[in-house]
């Protein structure tokens, strides 16, 4: 059959990425204890164009996708899977997103009852100009949200008694030279907050969470701060961009701040 997308001529543009996206596939993401998550991804895929290529065969991106089925998925692993893909589709430049749920068990502060929580992610990873020998510049980036609650100090200030509090959403995004896991940032983010999240809470949970996040009231302006303090310590992190969104239960906008760092 006639294979459209291979016709050769000079079509002006090389394109920077096309691809395929949102596509739905179940894998395993390795923990920092060495298991594995089951959990289901959106992809995004992609490669560069020549401009003398029409199209890319890009049914050979999900193939992909089931070759590689049943893998569990870690960061070191991406640039080979980014050179595989270049090379079955000829290009010199590829690009994986993936977005997927993060599930960890997690205890009630004093009960113990214990729950799943859910956490969402992202691996971005490229490598571009794929020469000869397979090798090219390889970039990676972590992102995780982590919720958690926040007290606002101003409230606590000026009250009588009690204070609003919100639910935040705490994102990081992070490049390195050595890994850095998953758990390591949502426990980094979940210690300078107001209180964590718990899946699960019985009165007992419910008395202790209220009083600690009253103890420690948080501006948004202070998760950003106090998370990049944390970020810029640690000697694996070469970059790093930390957001915070506070869903403000009085008044009908959310509070966001923004702080990034290049450390090398």
């Amino acid at each position: 059959m006639k294979d459209i997308q291979n016709t050769v001529k000079d079509y002006k543009y090389e394109i920077d990425r096309v691809g395929v996206n949102n596509i739905q596939f179940p894998i395993n993401v390795q923990t920092m204890e060495g298991k594995v998550i089951a959990t289901v991804a959106a992809f995004d895929m992609g490669v560069s164009l020549s401009r003398y290529l029409k199209g890319i065969n890009m049914s050979r991106l999900p193939l992909l996708l089931e070759e590689l089925s049943g893998r569990g998925w870690v960061p070191d692993e991406l640039q080979d899977i980014l050179s595989l893909m270049a090379q079955k589709l000829g290009c010199n430049d590829a690009y994986i997103n993936m977005s997927f749920d993060y599930f960890i068990k997690k205890k009630a502060p004093l009960t113990g009852y214990e729950g799943t929580m859910p956490y969402k992610c992202r691996f971005e990873a490229s490598l571009n100009e794929i020469d000869d020998k397979k090798c090219g510049k390889y970039d990676f980036i972590l992102t995780v949200e982590i919720p958690v609650t926040t007290l606002c100090p101003c409230s606590k200030e000026i009250s009588e008694y009690s204070a609003h509090n919100q639910r935040g959403y705490v994102q990081i995004s992070i490049r390195y030279h050595q890994i850095v896991w998953i758990e390591e940032i949502i426990r980094m983010v979940e210690d300078v907050s107001s209180c964590e999240i718990y899946p699960v809470l019985k009165r007992a949970d419910e008395k202790y969470v209220t009083e600690k996040a009253y103890e420690n009231p948080r501006f948004v302006e202070d998760m950003v701060r106090l998370v990049a303090q944390k970020l810029d310590a640690d000697e694996r992190i070469t970059w790093f961009k930390v957001s915070s969104r506070h869903q403000e239960s009085i008044h009908p906008h959310d509070a966001y701040a923004v702080l990034g760092k290049c450390k090398k």
